[in-house]
């Protein structure tokens, strides 16, 4: 038996719910299990399951967990009841779970990720950020400081359960950012992974987890009026962290526009406004002549700004 999973707050419950909705979309019967922090009652959902933290009371390394950053960090908390969720749910019936933050959101058929765990025990996914220097030397350190897999999406099988149980303990030793120590919360831990435990599995297909800090590498292209990426691999699913939506509405990634409409929309009908709640300006800024002629200028000033470090190169 196979599922998806994912950690919100009572707040975040329209995110939960869109997101299985896009699941379902792809693959009707899909179901999300999903674990509420502030241990509120929420209404019945069909195809999600709600679970609290009274469910993990018992569980190995919660209480540690819980009483080291429930009280002092509350998103610490949730980071590190990822990897304990996730255990919990191969635990409990569940042969391949796949942890899915809540902000992301499919746009196509996902089978193929749950046939990976057929034949391996973790799978992870790059964040296909530029790592060329002279392109980008910013997302160059972003990825050394802050790891080459996104935590936002992780799967695993029964037999990963070792794998998964090790990053709960590191989760437990330490979240924090201190890039002099190597650290970045529960992200930076999955480098270890491929290295530390047998069958852990990097999915190639770069239709998965589009975001801002890939769209130099995984290019958003129109071919025969289908959106593709990188001239060959369909889109499978957005992460639609701010930064994302920053990106699409100042037309740096205008192509995810019209899959960032669709997302505000289904937000809508959960009596969910977006915009507001990432305290971002009024879209429609973003369609002013103002703003347009503003962005060209921004997009001459990079150019100029990547001419000049290359020729400091020569």
């Amino acid at each position: 038996m196979q599922t998806f999973c994912t950690i919100i707050t009572t707040s975040h419950l329209p995110f939960a719910k869109v997101l299985l909705s896009s699941l379902q979309k792809h693959v009707p019967n899909t179901k999300l299990q999903v674990l509420v922090v502030d241990n509120k009652e929420i209404p019945t959902t069909i195809g999600l399951s709600v679970y609290s933290l009274n469910d993990f009371i018992d569980f190995p390394l919660f209480k540690e967990i819980e009483n080291k950053y429930a009280h002092t960090n509350t998103d610490h908390f949730r980071w590190a009841l990822k990897p304990l969720f996730i255990s919990f749910l191969l635990k409990n019936g569940f042969s391949k779970v796949i942890f899915a933050d809540a902000d992301l959101y499919f746009v196509n058929d996902f089978s193929f990720l749950f046939e990976e765990l057929n034949n391996h025990n973790v799978i992870l996914t790059p964040h296909w950020a530029n790592m060329n220097p002279l392109e980008n030397e910013d997302s160059l350190f972003t990825v050394l400081r802050e790891g080459i897999f996104n935590a936002g999406f992780i799967g695993a099988s029964i037999s990963g359960r070792e794998a998964i149980d090790w990053w709960a303990k590191m989760c437990h030793y330490k979240i924090e950012k201190r890039k002099e120590l190597g650290l970045y919360d529960d992200q930076k831990y999955l480098d270890l992974l491929p290295v530390q435990f047998p069958k852990v599995f990097i999915i190639k297909h770069q239709g998965c987890n589009l975001a801002s800090w890939n769209i130099d590498t995984c290019k958003r292209e129109l071919k025969n009026g289908k959106l593709l990426i990188n001239s060959h691999f369909e889109p499978v699913f957005i992460h639609f962290a701010k930064d994302t939506i920053l990106n699409i509405l100042n037309k740096n990634d205008v192509l995810l526009k019209p899959t960032l409409d669709e997302y505000i929309n289904e937000l809508a009908k959960e009596n969910f406004d977006l915009i507001k709640s990432l305290n971002i300006l009024n879209h429609s800024t973003f369609n002013s002549m103002m703003y347009s002629v503003k962005h060209k200028l921004l997009v001459r000033t990079r150019l100029k700004r990547f001419l000049f470090k290359l020729a400091e190169k020569l």
